[in-house]
């Protein structure tokens, strides 16, 4: 598919989010390309499989040896065509009190999200265990179309395209430790538990360096408590300001 359209469309410069395919077809036709990601290396695996995740990542290197620019979302010193821009997170024109309304957010709410399949379904688990029967709190769920256990008497969001705004209204968000969203939780100043998947390389990295592990789960009321109880500090960033600078100065 991304042949095809780069073919058709034969653009000035190609920004992609981790799609490889696209970034190999645009840089065998010498067109510039942008990539943007999290990690510059897997380390999924281990014993025979960790021999095919070693040429998969020979692989990646070659493409973001090739890229004009390489773009990731954290903090730190830019070496060669890689830059670190810092957290990039969607903006929001709504205040907070704007959105819990919107939302209907009255009382105090935990928001629960779990990424786009079912491997955090853990997490609503444990969460409804606990929360479900309080007149405190209203548990909120935001999964993708990959869970198809259905969740009785509980205000379940599916798939959002506004998570940010979700996370901003909360008072607690528990989720697992994607980058992304622990950003948004970080610019928002929402209190938050992140658990991640064990085993999943980058969810381990990302919820160690903020304090969190997969054995969290084992006391999560007391952590879920604990940051109810949590000042608001929102920590603004500027990531995605320098992304669309470094992309439009290869524009020309």
């Amino acid at each position: 598919i991304s042949q095809k359209i780069i073919e058709t469309k034969i653009p000035q410069l190609v920004v992609s989010d981790e799609d490889f395919a696209s970034l190999t077809v645009a840089q065998n036709k010498k067109i510039p390309t942008v990539l943007i990601t999290d990690i510059l290396e897997t380390k999924f695996t281990r014993g025979f499989s960790s021999f095919i995740e070693k040429k998969m990542n020979k692989s990646m290197q070659k493409i973001i040896q090739n890229s004009n620019a390489v773009i990731l979302p954290e903090e730190g010193t830019d070496e060669g065509n890689i830059f670190r821009v810092g957290p990039i997170v969607r903006q929001t024109d709504f205040s907070r009190e704007e959105l819990r309304e919107k939302f209907s957010f009255d009382k105090k709410t935990i928001v629960v999200s779990i990424g786009g399949t079912d491997a955090g379904i853990f997490l609503i688990e444990r969460i409804l265990e606990i929360f479900q029967n309080s007149d405190e709190f209203e548990i909120v769920i935001v999964s993708g179309p990959s869970v198809s256990k259905k969740f009785e008497n509980i205000r379940n969001l599916g798939f959002v395209n506004n998570l940010h705004e979700v996370i901003y209204a909360a008072d607690v968000l528990v989720s697992l430790a994607g980058k992304s969203t622990i950003d948004e939780a970080r610019e928002y100043g929402t209190p938050a538990v992140f658990i991640p998947i064990k085993g999943h390389f980058e969810q381990e990295d990302n919820a160690k360096e903020i304090g969190f592990s997969p054995e969290d789960i084992d006391h999560i009321e007391e952590l879920v408590m604990k940051k109810l109880q949590a000042k608001r500090n929102p920590v603004k960033s500027n990531g995605a300001q320098k992304a669309a600078k470094i992309i439009q100065d290869l524009l020309g």
